[in-house]
């Protein structure tokens, strides 16, 4: 028996029903929406569900993370060469692989062949990876749904691909042909090789092309999984269309093409600016119906709605400062906390030197009209240093009398 790890290898070997379920173990505690979908399929389908310990998947996992839940599942099934050829679609594509010895290779490879439509991918019985769960978990899924040949010998797999008119394509460092440059819309085998060594020189002999991938930098190859996939996806950009269930390739849409709607047919409205030069004035270039004739402005005229009328002047708030000094520049009196009409400058007196009195209906002094400030005559005396107090009437003498104290 054979076991499947990880949430996604799980649910895909559940939704692909290629293997036979012995039972499903999960581990106590878990709750997952994935876990709780491949429980549900299991339940529909009759599996057993055993809820174990951690440390129980874990024993059974050995090195490979098994995510809370863990599969006790049968062989992946093979079938024989003819057998995928029968099943292949038209035009066909097959990968043929030469000695993939690394598992997690294998998975990556067996996953992108599923993601670009492949038939199948065909294996020696020697000298490559099993099937096994580091595999399954590689591919996320993607072992169970690809179909797997198995043969004896590659270079007379060859032949027989060769027999049902398919073209062999080994992808290999000393290939004299581009990638891009072979053509894919017929049946083909793409054939690679293994880690470090690349194909065999009897199966590099069989192939009918050998193509390699251009490399720029100072890597010596590309992983052999990597190589696969630049291959498969060249097949699909070639064909345009993914040769399985998977939906085509859409075609590029269209440039879209603007429809513009104009005047219908005998429409008489006039272009009042037709015709217009500018400099000449034309009785023609305005509407003579309406009631008042248009005036085109010049740079210097504005037009009379581009002015902003002030309906109120309010005062103006710096930064920081309060409102209540915008509502003494407006004139606007407050009442006190007890309730009194308290005076603009807050004294209980009279008005101001320089203020006259208002008439008897108003609460304070009105504020007189700032006049201009009197011209500087030539006698008025000097201004003291900066910082100094102003000096006033017998501010001198003051000074004096300290002095002499």
């Amino acid at each position: 028996m054979d076991l499947i790890c990880g949430i996604n290898p799980v649910v895909e070997a559940l939704s692909a029903e290629s293997r036979h379920f012995d039972r499903l173990l999960i581990a106590k505690g878990v709750r997952n929406r994935r876990i709780e979908e491949a429980i549900s399929k299991a339940s529909r389908k009759g599996i057993p569900l055993r809820f174990e310990s951690r440390e129980t998947l874990d024993r059974l996992s050995g090195s490979i993370p098994h995510q809370g839940i863990i599969a006790v599942v049968s062989a992946k099934p093979v079938m024989a060469l003819e057998t995928l050829l029968d099943q292949a679609h038209k035009p066909g594509l097959v990968v043929v692989l030469d000695g993939v010895e690394d598992p997690r290779n294998l998975g990556a490879i067996l996953r992108t062949s599923e993601a670009a439509g492949a038939d199948g991918v065909v294996l020696p019985e020697r000298h490559s990876a099993g099937l096994s769960e580091t595999v399954g978990r590689a591919s996320a899924g993607g072992l169970e749904h690809v179909k797997v040949a198995r043969v004896g010998n590659v270079a007379q797999s060859i032949e027989t691909l060769k027999r049902r008119d398919y073209w062999v394509v080994g992808f290999d460092a000393s290939g004299t042909e581009r990638w891009d440059a072979v053509d894919y819309k017929r049946n083909v085998a793409l054939v690679l090789g293994g880690e470090g060594r690349g194909i065999r020189r009897l199966v590099r002999e069989r192939c009918d092309h050998l193509a390699s991938i251009p490399l720029f930098g100072h890597v010596a190859s590309l992983n052999v999984s990597v190589a696969a996939a630049v291959a498969l996806y060249e097949v699909v950009r070639q064909r345009g269309a993914v040769p399985s269930h998977v939906r085509p390739i859409p075609a590029r849409a269209a440039t879209a093409v603007r429809h513009v709607v104009g005047p219908r047919d005998g429409d008489s409205e006039g272009d009042p600016g037709q015709g217009y030069v500018p400099g000449v004035e034309s009785d023609e270039a305005f509407d003579e119906d309406s009631p008042e004739p248009l005036r085109l402005l010049g740079d210097h005229e504005e037009a009379a709605w581009s002015v902003p009328t002030v309906v109120k002047a309010v005062g103006h708030l710096r930064h920081g400062g309060s409102s209540h000094a915008a509502q003494a520049a407006a004139g606007v009196q407050r009442e006190g906390p007890r309730g009194r009409r308290r005076r603009r400058h807050g004294r209980p007196g009279g008005p101001r030197p320089g203020e006259r009195p208002g008439p008897p209906g108003e609460a304070g002094p009105r504020p007189q009209p700032p006049s201009e400030p009197p011209e500087a005559s030539a006698s008025a005396p000097p201004a003291g240093p900066p910082g100094a107090p102003p000096a006033g009437p017998g501010g001198g003498r003051r000074r004096r009398r300290r002095r002499r104290r």
